[in-house]
């Protein structure tokens, strides 16, 4: 039960790390953001990570409360 509320936490964490970096993203040149865009696809690689990682951390917290709630 406590590995499972640390690695909820733990990925909520990089979930909001995600978010803040791609809130921050056009705060960066807009040379260098084309330049990493065309090799990397960098603005749709990040919105999918934080679409999968979101969905994570919401599942890693149904399951937690679920066995809290139920004392499972």
């Amino acid at each position: 039960m406590d590995q499972l509320l640390f690695l909820s936490i733990i990925i909520t964490a990089l979930d909001i790390f995600l978010i803040i970096y791609a809130i921050t993203i056009p705060l960066y040149p807009e040379k260098w953001r084309n330049k990493v865009n065309k090799k990397y696809k960098n603005e749709t690689a990040t919105g999918v990570t934080i679409i999968f990682v979101t969905m994570a951390a919401c599942f890693l917290w149904i399951i937690y409360f679920y066995f809290l709630i139920f004392h499972l």
